[in-house]
C-alpha cells in the first residue's frame, strides 16, 4: 500500500522564513482605533504574501507584555516583532535581550525614533525590511539594572560623575547630561556609551552671548550622584533618584535592521 501525499508548493524562501517562527505584538493603541484599521490589513497582507506571517499577540491592560513574550519562545518563537511605537519597545527590551531572540519593528503612528535610526519606515513598507532578515548583533546601555537601546539625559545637571571607579567630574555650572547607546552620531555595537557633558559658559568676546562647553567620554560603567534627587529620561521613560548606576551590556540584542540604519 502506497500513501501519496499532496501539498502545494512552496518557494524555498518562503520554508526558510516560515523557520523563523515569527509572534507579531500589537500595542493597546492600536486596538480599537479605526484610525488604524486600514494599516494593520494591509500590513497583515504583505506579511501572508512575503511568506512571514505569524502568531498575533495583543498587549491588554492586565496582561504583562513580558510573560506573553517568554510564553510564545517557550513554543517555539525565534523572531518576536513589534507593532507599534518607542513605548511599546520599552515594555519588551528586556525579555529580549534575556532571551536571545531576534527582535524586529513595524513602526505605526508617532514616536518612532528607534526605528529610524534602524532604518525602518513607517507601515507596511516595514515588512519589506522584515523579509530581507538583515540581523545585526548590538549593544545596549543599563541605568540601575532598567535597559535603554538608544540613550538617556538629564536636564538641570549639576551631578558628581564618577568614571569607572577612577576617576571624578564635577560640573561647575548647570548643564547637560546625554547618555547615547546609538545615535546618528555613535555606533550601538563598539562596547561604550558615548557620555556628554554640556555647560553653557559665557564668551571670552561678548558677554552677553552664551556657547555650550562639552566633554565628551567613551565609557562602559560610571555612576551619577547627587545629594538632591535628579530626573532620568531613558528612552523616554523618566527615573528619580539621587544614584545612577550606569553600564552597558555588549552585544546583546539581536535586532533587524534596514539598509538606511545609521550604524
Amino acid at each position: 500500500m502506497y500513501t501519496i501525499l499532496i501539498h502545494a508548493y512552496q518557494p524555498l524562501s518562503t520554508l526558510i522564513q516560515n523557520a523563523y517562527m515569527y509572534c507579531y505584538l500589537y500595542d493597546e493603541f492600536l486596538q480599537d482605533n479605526k484610525r488604524f484599521e486600514k494599516e494593520l490589513l494591509q500590513i497583515e497582507n504583505r506579511l501572508t504574501d512575503l511568506g512571514i506571517a505569524g502568531k498575533i499577540s495583543r498587549l491588554a491592560l492586565f496582561r504583562n507584555a513580558q510573560e506573553m513574550i517568554r510564553d510564545e519562545i517557550d513554543k517555539g518563537t525565534q523572531t518576536v516583532v513589534v507593532v507599534g511605537n518607542d513605548d511599546t519597545i520599552r515594555k519588551v527590551v528586556d525579555v529580549l535581550a534575556d532571551s536571545g531572540v531576534t527582535f524586529g519593528i513595524i513602526p505605526i503612528g508617532s514616536k518612532n525614533e528607534l526605528a529610524r535610526l534602524m532604518g525602518i519606515p513607517n507601515g507596511v513598507a516595514a515588512c519589506d525590511v522584515l523579509s530581507a532578515r538583515r540581523v545585526e548583533t548590538i549593544d545596549v546601555g543599563t541605568v540601575n539594572g532598567r535597559r535603554f537601546i538608544i540613550g538617556a539625559t538629564i536636564t538641570n545637571f549639576r551631578a558628581e560623575v564618577t568614571c569607572e571607579g577612577a576617576y571624578r567630574i564635577f560640573p561647575k555650572n548647570v548643564g547637560e547630561l546625554e547618555i547615547q547607546n546609538l545615535s546618528e552620531q555613535w555606533n550601538p555595537c563598539g562596547g561604550y556609551l558615548q557620555t556628554i557633558i554640556r555647560a553653557p559658559s559665557k564668551s571670552k568676546w561678548y558677554s552677553f552671548k552664551k556657547r555650550q562647553g562639552e566633554s565628551v567620554l567613551p565609557m562602559q560603567s560610571f555612576t551619577i550622584q547627587s545629594e538632591k534627587p535628579m530626573s532620568l529620561l531613558a528612552d523616554g521613560e523618566e527615573i528619580t533618584g539621587t544614584r545612577f548606576d550606569i553600564a552597558i551590556e555588549k552585544m546583546v540584542l539581536k535586532v533587524i535592521a534596514g539598509k538606511e540604519r545609521f550604524f
